[in-house]
């Protein structure tokens, strides 16, 4: 397994002083497209030159912050299209592992008009496999934690969307703490197991989504990584922490636990 790092936990700072900052301390850098990390003409020209020079692999997260693949507003659904396609774009362009995608959420204003919510979500995400085949890159649809209204919290739900679309270019991105927030993390690889082409890691107590460094809250990460090379899963884990700091204690504990197993 590859260790990479989010660009989320320098999203206030310019892509340029981020990756200074953790030149040589990951193997892969997962570019989150928002604020001043966004894929324009800049940023994609200095991550390539970067992922040259320091021989590293780009995973692209698609910008999520304003946007809803399942709204009930053609207009926004368009947009989060469009920004998602320029995300694709630039995974095009630097050669990226894949393209991690969010799904949508239920408003409190529409929480009677589930189906239909459910249907504008699907459509989207099938628009978006359309898109990513187009230019070969592939897609994780990332789950999501126990919040009112988010869709696809439960490995059923994503499970669902990718048998219907079925393609070669969409599969999930599992994010361990998130899965935590759930249920039980080992019947959601279980679930999943086949369809899992990239992870995220973190840790939390249960309740909420905390990005804790790994040690820090209750999952055990030991039965965790032993369920994950069990299903011969040997692809890229990226860290999501807080800081720089707890990343590199995350790093530490997997590799030792990786090495116990």
């Amino acid at each position: 397994m590859r260790f990479g790092i989010s660009s989320l936990v320098f999203l206030p700072e310019s892509l340029d002083s981020a990756l200074n900052k953790i030149t040589n301390k990951f193997s892969v850098w997962e570019v989150v497209c928002e604020g001043n990390h966004y894929l324009d003409v800049k940023n994609i020209k200095l991550l390539r030159d970067a992922k040259e020079k320091y021989k590293v692999d780009i995973v692209v997260h698609a910008p999520f912050a304003d946007l809803n693949p399942a709204s009930m507003n053609y207009r926004v659904r368009e947009l989060t299209i469009n920004c998602i396609r320029d995300a694709i774009e630039g995974a095009y362009e630097l050669d990226a592992e894949l393209v991690v995608i969010h799904p949508g959420y239920i408003p409190e204003l529409w929480k009677d008009l589930k189906e239909e919510v459910l249907d504008n979500n699907f459509s989207t995400i099938l628009k978006l496999v359309e898109i990513a085949e187009d230019y070969g890159v592939k897609l994780g649809l990332e789950n999501m934690p126990n919040f009112p209204g988010v869709l696809c919290q439960k490995a059923e739900e994503l499970k669902n969307i990718l048998n219907e679309i079925d393609s070669k270019y969409l599969g999930v991105t599992l994010d361990i703490g998130h899965a935590n927030t759930v249920g039980n993390i080992e019947e959601f690889i279980d679930e999943l197991r086949n369809k899992i082409i990239h992870i995220h890691i973190h840790d939390n107590n249960g309740e909420r989504d905390e990005h804790l460094a790994i040690g820090e809250g209750k999952i055990n990460f030991y039965r965790v990584l032993k369920k994950l090379v069990k299903i011969g899963y040997d692809k890229i884990l990226t860290i999501e922490n807080k800081n720089l700091r707890d990343a590199l204690k995350s790093k530490e504990i997997l590799l030792e636990i990786l090495e116990d197993l």
